[in-house]
């Protein structure tokens, strides 16, 4: 039974795949296997909070246009065919099965909108990042991967529903030009120039959290780097521009997808 429900379920993907792969560029759809692996990343090595989690990207050649997760999905079962295209007014674009969650398409809209520069975009809430976010000191540089960030965080107080389109737009402002920020008692959002950068940023930043959770509970006397030290880490580390679909970390995330999950595609 079990093993007939999988077959029919592949093969719902895959007609579901036939429909949309017809009515798009061949640039939308690479974007869109693009996006399905990067969910299927975060999901592989991050624990992601069920169905809430989610990232975003400007359609290529569209940027008045983004794909995000649909609002019924785990990470790890986000295919090509099933991303949602929204415009930066937070409306649904063309026909689909599927749709997003308001909180979805309210935050990425709102950011996108607010800051052309950014490509894309990644919000969860991880065991680790959440932690971090309830902390009054955010972020310490207590490791090579936090110093990528030092001084370069914003925060955003959890005072208004973040999922309407009025308090995703006060998010966005709280962004200003940083392209990290913590959700305070929420989580985390980080933002790139390119899909790619996006998500290796997102994962520098759950190392670098869950090293402070651990070196916090260890309870000994911390090393806290010099700040020179800290300023040079992020000026060689935390550029933006520097990550793209060429990057090795990215090569070797697509390859990792392709081997376990192949139905990304679909």
């Amino acid at each position: 039974m079990v093993a007939r429900a999988k077959q029919k379920h592949v093969a719902l993907r895959v007609v579901r795949s036939r429909a949309v792969r017809p009515r798009i560029s061949d640039m939308e759809w690479t974007a869109r296997c693009e996006l399905a692996a990067a969910h299927r990343l975060v999901a592989h090595f991050v624990f992601v909070d069920m169905t809430y989690n989610h990232i975003s990207m400007r359609v290529p050649g569209e940027p008045e246009h983004f794909l995000v997760k649909a609002d019924n999905l785990y990470m790890e079962q986000v295919t090509a065919s099933s991303l949602v295209k929204y415009d930066l007014d937070g409306k649904q674009v063309g026909t689909s099965a599927f749709k997003a969650s308001p909180a979805a398409y309210n935050l990425h809209a709102a950011v996108l909108r607010a800051r052309s520069d950014i490509h894309s975009a990644v919000h969860t809430h991880s065991p680790a990042n959440l932690a971090v976010s309830a902390q009054e000191h955010g972020l310490l540089p207590l490791t090579q991967q936090a110093m990528r960030f030092y001084k370069r965080i914003a925060r955003y107080p959890n005072e208004v529903d973040d999922t309407t389109r009025e308090g995703a737009d006060q998010l966005a402002a709280a962004l200003g030009d940083q392209w990290v920020m913590l959700l305070e008692n929420h989580g985390a959002l980080v933002c790139g120039t390119t899909l790619p950068e996006a998500y290796i940023y997102h994962h520098f930043f759950e190392l670098a959290c869950r090293a402070q959770i651990g070196a916090l509970a260890g309870g000994g006397k911390l090393i806290m780097p010099d700040a020179a030290v800290c300023a040079a880490r992020a000026a060689k580390f935390g550029r933006t521009g520097v990550y793209n679909s060429a990057s090795r970390d990215w090569v070797a995330g697509m390859a990792l997808i392709e081997k376990l999950y192949p139905d990304y595609k679909t």
